[in-house]
């Protein structure tokens, strides 16, 4: 007969979640895990090589707001998002990252997703593709992705300004010199 007391109790809870802690550690991911966490990755590094700013800015390790899955979800229900990574992925060891974006944009089918890519990370908004290559009269359509993809747009850090209603900065701020660009992109 087993006897349940409180320290019987924490020792099983103790040992179930070490041996839980160790089999999730050797666990590999399931392959569709794995290539979304892939896919994701390839996002980020070719959204640094369109945008000029840093992946560790794009995709912090700590990232609450997690708006970089708002654009690639918006990016990807478009056909040519496939090739667009593909391109990217034969071409990320290059270090000169202005020569992936040129090669990227030189590609007739996918330059309009690419651009709709990068209008998406300044401004928060999305740009069909298919009107920036046939661009109507003025002013073109777009939609907002998100508010927090609008208020998390790079155009707010490169302009160092904020949208209004909206800072995350603390009262006089705008007393203080501008930090340096490269501070906010790099």
């Amino acid at each position: 007969m087993t006897v349940f007391t409180r320290r019987t109790v924490l020792r099983g809870a103790a040992a179930t979640t070490a041996v839980s802690a160790v089999v999730s550690v050797n666990a590999t991911l399931p392959a569709e895990a794995a290539d979304a966490a892939t896919s994701m990755k390839l996002f980020v590094g070719l959204s640094s090589a369109l945008t000029g700013i840093g992946e560790k800015k794009l995709a912090p390790d700590r990232d609450p707001l997690n708006v970089k899955q708002a654009y690639y979800d918006q990016a990807r229900t478009y056909p040519e998002f496939d090739r667009l990574l593909r391109i990217y992925a034969d071409n990320q060891s290059n270090p000169n990252k202005d020569e992936i974006a040129k090669i990227i944009l030189d590609q007739s089918d996918i330059r309009y997703l690419a651009r709709s890519v990068i209008l998406a990370w300044y401004l928060g908004a999305w740009y069909e593709p298919s009107v920036l290559k046939n661009p109507p009269p003025p002013p073109i359509s777009f939609k907002v992705i998100s508010s927090t993809a609008y208020t998390q747009g790079w155009i707010w850090r490169v302009a160092q300004a904020h949208p209004m209603g909206y800072s995350e900065w603390a009262f006089g701020y705008w007393q203080d010199d501008p930090a340096s660009l490269d501070t906010f992109i790099q």
